[in-house]
């Protein structure tokens, strides 16, 4: 699995078990047999599951799922948020 933080395009549903991260930017895991989903207007990060790093744009300081469960934080602060979100 791939973990992103995106930008999706205009009238596109919003992959299931997403976390809104504001401005527009969307935390969400895609199966590696997907190159890239086609809903992706601008790819911000992409990292593997276990946190390294495959795509970083520069000057994005946003944390993602991978990120936060690598250090044992919350991957979100909303309970619902968690219980949405799977992974």
């Amino acid at each position: 699995m791939k973990n992103y933080l995106a930008t999706l395009n205009y009238k596109n549903h919003v992959p299931p078990g997403s976390i809104y991260r504001g401005s527009g930017k969307f935390d969400f895991m895609v199966d590696d047999t997907i190159l890239i989903p086609t809903s992706i207007k601008e790819k911000l990060i992409e990292l593997k599951e276990n946190a390294d790093v495959i795509y970083k744009k520069g000057g994005e300081t946003t944390k993602i799922r991978a990120d936060l469960k690598k250090e044992g934080k919350p991957i979100a602060k909303n309970e619902d948020k968690i219980k949405g979100a799977k992974g």
